[in-house]
């Protein structure tokens, strides 16, 4: 589980890093805004802990940028602005749990594993790409319903790339989704599985290969003559 801590003070971010680092979480820290921005939209997180008192770009300014391209991360709040008006003006703009300071670091644990594991039940549901489905909780891919056999890594790229269809996807997302620390992946292995996929499914299923750039998957109801 990935999660992004964007918060400006230090101390706090240092401690709630650490303590989800212990929970099982692979952590990254940002103090600023703006610069978290660019780390959601490259990167492939689990969970957002947001503060909304941080310079360039403010929390809640965040949040309604990532909700306006449709990321759906699960976003906690985490503030000292407790008045009601500011927790109801935060999860109007999307955030899905809002915690106030001062708070339990043993709490803050026990919320984000809430909403990783709530995103992953609403996350179970088939995913459909013209002729293409995917079923996560069996982990298998189907076209015109019947399944198509393909290895571990290739089902984790064709279920990232269906999520984020009629959007670009570039290698170093796709890397960062299925890297981890004992099993790293490089851009010629992505290059194999994307060709590893095309090859097994048989027919031009809308992906598209965008040099220098990614990879970009959209519904195609039909195979070329």
């Amino acid at each position: 589980m990935k999660a992004l801590i964007v918060e400006d003070n230090d101390n706090l971010a240092r401690s709630m890093a650490t303590t989800l680092s212990d929970a099982g979480f692979s952590i990254t820290v940002s103090n600023n805004g703006a610069k978290a921005l660019p780390l959601l939209v490259q990167g492939s997180f689990d969970l957002l802990v947001l503060d909304l008192g941080l310079p360039e770009l403010d929390g809640i300014s965040l949040l309604r940028k990532l909700r306006h391209q449709q990321n759906t991360i699960p976003v906690l709040i985490i503030s000292a602005r407790d008045t009601l008006d500011q927790r109801i003006l935060g999860l109007e703009e999307g955030a899905d749990d809002y915690l106030c300071k001062p708070f339990s670091l043993d709490e803050v644990v026990a919320r984000a594993r809430a909403l990783v594991r709530r995103a992953k039940h609403f996350g179970n549901e088939t995913l459909s790409c013209g002729r293409l489905e995917f079923l996560p909780e069996a982990m298998e891919l189907r076209v015109d319903g019947q399944p198509v056999t393909l290895h571990r890594r290739e089902l984790e790229v064709i279920e990232y790339l269906m999520i984020n269809q009629n959007r670009l996807v570039s290698k170093d997302q796709i890397i960062d989704r299925l890297s981890t620390t004992d099993e790293p992946v490089s851009y010629a292995a992505v290059e194999t599985y994307i060709s590893r996929i095309r090859k097994k499914i048989g027919y031009d299923f809308g992906l598209k290969t965008v040099r220098g750039l990614g990879y970009y998957l959209a519904p195609k109801e039909t195979p070329n003559a």
